[in-house]
């Protein structure tokens, strides 16, 4: 487990944000003049858009961009961090 620490970080972080991503997007979509819609934050930040309400779509943007920059600040550094310090293979 410790050789493969910092690859494993690497693809968990990679694979969270593709999750994430496909989650947002899939929580408004349009099919053949239908939209379904589930509530959430890429719904909101679909719907300003569409109606073009953008002081919504600005403060939903501001809330997506602030949860990655503390996801990341607060569990993805540390977690480099340490797979550099603790467990980096040593040539």
């Amino acid at each position: 487990m410790p050789g493969i620490f910092p690859y494993l970080i690497t693809g968990i972080i990679t694979a969270v944000g593709g999750a994430w991503n496909a989650s947002i997007v899939s929580e408004y979509v349009q099919f053949k003049g239908e939209i379904i819609r589930t509530s959430g934050l890429g719904e909101t930040i679909s719907e300003a858009t569409a109606s073009g309400n953008f002081p919504l779509l600005l403060a939903a943007t501001s809330v997506m961009s602030l949860l990655v920059v503390l996801t990341n600040r607060l569990v993805w550094r540390p977690l480099y961090r340490l797979a550099q310090e603790k467990y980096q293979l040593l040539v």
